[in-house]
């Protein structure tokens, strides 16, 4: 094998794979990326067994071949040397990098030993924009249980039906929900869920790409794939049935305030400083006047309030939250104002967006 290909296009392909090389295997060649040839091009691959993927790079291919070398060290090299183009040769099992007077070898392990990823590309049931999928992946993603006692939880439900795609995520504390309206649908009613860290690390690497790129998802039995801009990124699917959380969802509200989101996001936050002791408990009045108040106290610590301006529909109401949901959800989300729905103390409370209608996030009070 024999290659010369620009630092830059090297550099972002080893940036967009190695988010997945994993460190803790027990097989020593699961810490390394492979590299291709492919009808001209670099295809560099990794994979943790849960998730695989591959990216194309263009080069100059004088010579076919592949090689799998550890991916950390290949890494930190190439951002390291100088110059705008890198040769890479192979000799048996050592690759020589040369980049102006710069040269080094590593010693790799055969090929033939890098586990198989997977082509599913039979099966296509949408199409989106990256830019699209990457805010949906970020309005859902935070909000799924963070370990696998429940894997189910751990996460993302995809609904595909027809024209309509919805993500949701739940903990069991709070819910996220997400709609998206596509024109290419071709799935008849579909049913999966995807791990909730591996959709996330997916958002991460879309956002390597450009924003007008479209992303091809295809579905197996128990894999799915997306595809864009020669990256293929592969998942396993979950087993198991997500909870009917549609049933949680209030029909109804009894008081409605629009608030603006980045002073919301900053009282909270504050009030957060103060709740360490108190179960991260940040209490929300909402006054039919029109403002709002968030307050917290600690009773080692001192306490905090502050009082925002807001438009307001319905009458007063007060109720608690834990202030590190309501952070994850503001933090997501991109609009200016946001509303915010409460019914008494022992209700859930609900975020919604204005300017979209498809979102929707439920957190469940907590009793003081």
């Amino acid at each position: 094998m024999k290659i010369i290909i620009l630092k830059e296009n090297l550099s972002k392909g080893l940036n967009i794979i190695s988010r997945i090389v994993s460190t803790r295997g027990s097989l020593e060649v699961l810490s390394n990326i492979l590299i291709k040839t492919e009808k001209g091009r670099v295809c560099l691959s990794a994979t943790n067994l849960e998730v695989g993927i591959n990216y194309m790079v263009g080069a100059k291919v004088e010579e076919g071949g592949a090689i799998t070398i550890p991916a950390r060290l290949f890494s930190e090299l190439v951002n390291s040397l100088p110059g705008e183009k890198i040769t890479l040769e192979l000799e048996g099992d050592t690759l020589h990098i040369k980049s102006d007077n710069y040269q080094s070898n590593i010693k790799g392990i055969s090929a033939d030993e890098f586990p198989l990823i997977p082509e599913i590309k039979t099966n296509q049931i949408f199409e989106i924009k990256s830019s699209e999928l990457k805010e949906a992946i970020n309005l859902v993603g935070f909000a799924a249980a963070a370990d696998d006692t429940r894997p189910v939880l751990a996460g993302v439900y995809m609904k595909i039906d027809g024209s309509k795609i919805t993500l949701a995520t739940t903990d069991s504390y709070r819910l996220a929900e997400k709609v998206i309206n596509i024109s290419n649908g071709k799935a008849k009613k579909t049913e999966i869920i995807i791990p909730a860290k591996t959709l996330m690390e997916l958002s991460r690497i879309l956002g390597e790409l450009a924003e007008d790129s479209l992303v091809k998802v295809y579905l197996s039995d128990s894999q799915i794939l997306f595809e864009a801009d020669g990256l293929d990124f592969i998942s396993r699917l979950i087993e198991g049935q997500f909870p009917n959380y549609t049933q949680i969802i209030p029909e109804s509200s009894d008081t409605v305030a629009r608030v603006p989101k980045d002073e919301l996001l900053s009282a909270v936050k504050i009030a957060s400083l103060f709740a360490r002791e108190n179960a991260n408990s940040i209490k929300i009045s909402v006054k039919a006047k029109g403002f709002l108040e968030v307050d917290s106290g600690g009773s080692q610590i001192g306490d905090n309030k502050a009082k925002i301006k807001i438009d307001v529909s319905g009458k007063d109401g007060e109720v608690s939250f834990n202030g590190k949901y309501i952070i994850d959800a503001l933090n997501a989300i991109r609009e200016n104002e946001v509303s915010l729905a409460i019914s008494g103390k022992l209700n859930p409370g609900v975020i919604k967006t204005i300017k979209d209608k498809n979102y929707i996030y439920i957190i469940m009070p907590l009793r003081n």
